[in-house]
């Protein structure tokens, strides 16, 4: 990328604010892509390759400000000086998630079992707590904070 609107942010290659809602970032887009569509500059390679490397940061621009999930990851990575998007922070955010009482899950169906198994815990229901920690470790057999879990409550229902 040699251009420095190339280089900038995307709000700023897009020419918006960064409170700009989902319209105004298509009107803008649209803008941006009569301006630097590759096809307007055919008579031109050297200006055509510039403009079809322009036209794709714009696209990426235009796709990731338009998903609130995407565009909320942006904008953190933004306060750090990073400037394009990263897809791994997606995956990131969505695999590890914390549930009540503080052990990571990558599995929503592990997840909802230790949701039960937790409401159990505080009861003091053991058996019910034991039984979907159980079903907790099939969905992810390599968890060691399950297993961990499934250990206190083994503990506490002999203590009983």
């Amino acid at each position: 990328m040699r251009d420095s609107k190339e280089a900038s942010d995307y709000y700023a290659l897009l020419g918006i604010i960064r409170t700009a809602n989902a319209e105004q970032i298509r009107a803008a887009f649209h803008r941006f892509a009569r301006e630097h569509h590759p096809d307007n500059f055919i008579g031109s390679p050297e200006e055509s390759e510039r403009h079809t490397e322009l036209y794709q940061h714009g696209s990426e621009a235009y796709r990731v400000l338009l998903d609130p999930t995407k565009r909320k990851l942006y904008d953190e990575g933004l306060e750090n000086g990073v400037l394009r998007y990263c897809a791994d922070r997606t995956k990131e955010k969505r695999r590890t998630m914390k549930p009540p009482g503080g052990v990571v899950l990558r599995s929503s169906k592990a997840r909802v079992f230790f949701t039960r198994a937790h409401k159990a815990i505080e009861s003091e229901d053991w058996p019910q707590a034991k039984l979907n920690l159980q079903m907790a470790i099939q969905n992810e057999p390599d968890n060691e904070a399950l297993k961990a879990k499934l250990e206190e409550v083994r503990e506490r229902m002999k203590a009983r």
